[in-house]
This record gives C-alpha cells, structure tokens and sequence, in this order.
C-alpha cells in the first residue's frame, strides 16, 4: 500500500486523493479470481461535529484498458462481511505482481473523523482471504 504521506487526510467536498495497492503472489497457486476489499468504520466525530447526511466517501479504481476511474466498493460498517458474499477479482498468476491505482474524495455531506480503512485480499474460488489484510490511516475533516 501506498500513499502520499503513508495516510489519506480527506476533507469534505475537497479532492480525491490517490493510493495504490500492490498484489504480489508468491504462492504456489494461481489466484484466477483475487479481489481487492476495502472497508472502514462508521466515522465518530469529534465532540461539537456534525453527523454527515450524505452517503459519506466515493472510492474509485483506475481502469487501465480505458485510463477511466470506475467506482469501487467501499463497505462502511463496524462489523465484518462474510468472506463468501465478495464476488468478482482479477486473475493473479504465481509469482506475478500487480498494481492497482485507487482515489478516496469526501463527499460535501459525508461525516468527519478518523478510522483506518481495512484492506483485504479476498480468493473469491475460495472464499478465503489470500493474504493478511492491511490497515491504511484515513482521517477526514
């Protein structure tokens, strides 16, 4: 994972800002279908900020064959989602590497505060996460 600074400090209604993700598989075993999840808590705000009324944050993933950002899930909940509901990935062959370029933005009517967003490596054949999942510091103001 990386990211200017090693975190994302969003502000709402401001700029995306862009991090991108490196998959290398060292395994044994072709991965046909690895996907990326990203996830966060519900934000709680600082004493005196207001709750956000919007849908919060907008995650999006460069789509390199057409140099388009595309829209990406980004769960929002303090609990943790079945590994069998995720669906879809890319093929990761052994030994490959593979590096995906994401942007976060803070919607204007989205929430303020701090919590990291959850990176994880979902085998979705599998229903197993590939490799341990990785913690990436998020605040938004």
């Amino acid at each position: 994972m990386d990211t200017r600074g090693g975190r994302l400090v969003l502000v709402r209604g401001g700029a995306a800002q862009e991090f991108t993700v490196t998959l290398r598989n060292g395994n044994s075993a072709d991965h046909r279908h690895l996907l990326v999840a990203f996830q966060m808590e519900v934000l709680v705000g600082e004493p005196g900020d207001r709750p956000g009324s919007g849908p919060g944050f907008l995650l999006e993933r460069l789509d390199r064959a057409s140099g388009a950002w595309r829209p990406a899930e980004l769960r929002v909940a303090n609990d943790a989602e079945p590994l069998s509901l995720y669906t879809g990935g890319g093929p990761l062959a052994r030994e490959a590497v593979r590096v995906e370029r994401y942007r976060l933005r803070a919607t204007v009517g989205g929430p303020t505060g701090s919590t990291p967003v959850v990176v994880s490596f979902v085998d979705t054949d599998t229903d197993r996460e590939a490799a341990a999942h990785v913690l990436l510091g998020h605040s938004t103001g």
